[in-house]
């Protein structure tokens, strides 16, 4: 078991090149690592954006202006389950699945030369066109706040119980995938729907100077019935829209292996 209190972030800001620090409320107790011995599992950690800055464009024939940055990155967890060996041709019909366990961190920090609410929501999404993929849970999901004052507090609540191989794949066991997480957004909300892809976002309730800072988590579950169709290429995808008149857009690609 892995219990951890996430520690200060400093970033600096373009704009003045002043250095801020960023307080995480967030308690993390993380158990998605299977016991010593456990084949068919990995963990990998994948950038989807590394505090790259976004920019809006106000019309034609005007410069984009830098309007703030973004770091978005997640823990992939992946596991063969079902007491099936991933290399057995017969993987899926035998009771074989595999299970992604994707933990998301992101920050963005608009500049100080913007207004903290110069934006109101913020969206992000997977995408894929491999139909197998499926998305199961994205946490924490849509309405499930506790508001007190300012604060929107959500909690991150996994468990999934899987049955995996040790011992050079000649003993079962069950593996029980745990990950717990709470977090606050200032006067925010937010959304976590499992559809068509991964897709969460925050939307403001209502001004805070806390929002020139938003650190948040996500957790998403995936299942695919055949290992042999990996790797499978995913698009990353983020918006920012602002009050009907600032949006910027960034996307980026991956491709996700089991690595196993």
């Amino acid at each position: 078991m892995s219990t951890e209190e996430q520690k200060p972030e400093t970033q600096r800001d373009e704009a003045t090149n002043e250095a801020r620090v960023i307080t995480s409320q967030a308690s993390v107790d993380n158990e998605l690592i299977p016991p010593l011995g456990t084949m068919y599992y990995s963990r990998q950690t994948i950038d989807f954006f590394d505090n790259q800055t976004f920019s809006y464009v106000m019309g034609m024939n005007v410069p984009p202006m830098n309007w703030g940055t973004l770091s978005w990155s997640a823990d992939v967890y992946t596991y063969g389950t079902g007491g099936v060996p991933p290399t057995d041709d017969n993987f899926a019909n035998d009771g074989g699945l595999i299970y992604i366990v994707m933990v998301h961190r992101v920050t963005v920090s608009v500049f100080s030369s913007f207004s903290p609410d110069s934006w109101n929501t913020m969206k992000f999404g997977l995408r894929w066109n491999d139909s197998n993929l499926t998305p199961v849970y994205q946490l924490p999901s849509t309405g499930s706040e506790e508001i007190s004052g300012d604060n929107y507090n959500y909690e991150i609540d996994f468990v999934q119980a899987m049955q995996m191989l040790q011992n050079l794949g000649n003993q079962a066991t069950t593996f029980d995938a745990k990950y717990g997480q709470t977090f606050s957004l200032a006067q925010a909300t937010q959304t976590g729907v499992a559809a068509t892809g991964v897709e969460f976002q925050i939307k403001t309730v209502t001004s805070s100077s806390e929002h020139s800072f938003t650190q948040t988590s996500a957790l998403s579950m995936l299942t695919h019935p055949n290992p042999g169709q990996f790797p499978v290429s995913i698009e990353a995808d983020f918006s920012i829209d602002g009050q009907g008149i600032f949006h910027s857009t960034k996307s980026s690609s991956f491709n996700l292996d089991l690595k196993f």
